[in-house]
């Protein structure tokens, strides 16, 4: 059975257990008691009905002003920000003064009627660059507005002509072909047709030459998404061009009309993953050398550099018997006199000359 409090606003299910002929105990619970919300919404429902209020009405008052609420949706992030400063410093207290960081004019005019709102009084500051704003609490301040920013903008949007803020969705246009750009120098349909039948043999492309680039549509139904990597690999690949783009095409003229182009360029366009890792710097992985061995690469190069060594010892001593073998002197005369009186003197003859 159900049980309620005498408002009618809380209810709760519980167990009866009630059997014929047997009374009901004593301390069983059969009603809830009315808590604080009751109380709240019996004092609004007297007070709507002394000033007539109807029971449908909703509360669409918006405590900001139009101006505010125009400035809030030229940039709603950072709107968004400095409400929560706003609202941080209203509930506090002790804080009686706060001073912003510089910025442009267009942003210290909706902190001035930001404040205008909250009830604060502001003040600008220091000349530009360094032109600022300080926020005091003033005697009319009261509590921060009830409402947000946001659902102020929601309320009064037909006011502000407007959308309210919500999150963007970005429908991506419906791609019917491909677009090449970057286009070879003279390019013809026989050079193209080649390559776009190799790559999809069983498709069938028709080529259309606009003023500066070739749009390619497809014959019957096909999943542009899946075929674009292969390709603007093939395409590119025989540098007939330098990307290969979705696009959307007008097919009612006597040439395609382009609508809309793929405008994130991504590697499906521009001639699929292996094109990108084509142009990776390679990297060459050397095997490591099992434990307690040396890597064969480690011993020659061990092996080249004691014979460079060698080499250069034995040429920078060859240099030195060279420099000692060819001493300039200089007094020629002088050294000729030295080896004159280094040789030894000739023996006298023992013969004697008869007179």
């Amino acid at each position: 059975m159900i049980i309620t409090c005498d408002c009618q606003r809380k209810k709760e299910e519980v167990r009866c257990n009630a059997r014929a002929g047997v009374p009901i105990p004593s301390g069983r619970q059969t009603s809830l008691k009315c808590d604080d919300e009751c109380a709240r919404l019996a004092r609004n429902k007297v007070l709507a009905e002394a000033l007539r209020i109807p029971d449908g009405h909703t509360d669409d008052h918006v405590p900001y002003s139009t101006e505010t609420l125009k400035m809030y949706l030229e940039d709603v992030p950072w709107a968004h920000k400095q409400e929560e400063i706003f609202r941080l410093f209203a509930a506090d207290d002790e804080e009686k003064r706060f001073r912003f960081d510089p910025m442009k004019s267009r942003q210290r005019q909706f902190l001035h009627s930001l404040a205008e709102d909250f009830g604060f009084d502001t003040e600008s500051v220091d000349p530009e660059p360094h032109r600022h704003i300080v926020l005091f609490k003033t005697p009319r301040f009261v509590s921060a507005p009830m409402k947000t920013l946001a659902q102020s903008a929601r309320i009064r949007r037909a006011q502000l002509n407007v959308a309210a803020p919500v999150a963007a969705v970005v429908k991506e246009p419906e791609y019917n072909g491909f677009i090449l750009r970057g286009l070879k120098f003279a390019l013809t349909e026989d050079e193209i047709s080649p390559v776009i039948k190799k790559a999809m043999p069983a498709s069938t492309m028709d080529v259309y030459f606009l003023a500066d680039e070739v749009a390619l549509i497809p014959r019957g139904k096909i999943d542009l998404n899946a075929i674009q990597p292969t390709l603007s690999a093939a395409i590119i690949s025989a540098d007939l061009a330098s990307s290969v783009l979705r696009s959307q095409l007008n097919m009612s003229g006597p040439e395609p009309k382009v609508l809309a182009v793929q405008t994130k360029s991504t590697p499906a366009s521009n001639g699929g993953w292996s094109q990108v890792a084509a142009g990776m710097k390679r990297t060459t992985l050397v095997p490591a050398a099992p434990v307690g061995q040396k890597s064969v690469f480690t011993v020659l190069g061990t092996k080249t550099a004691e014979r460079k060594r060698e080499k250069e010892a034995n040429e920078k001593m060859l240099r030195k018997v060279r420099k000692e073998e060819e001493v300039v002197v200089d007094d020629w005369e002088a050294e000729v006199d030295n080896e004159k009186a280094d040789e030894p003197e000739p023996e006298s003859s023992a013969v004697t000359m008869e007179q």
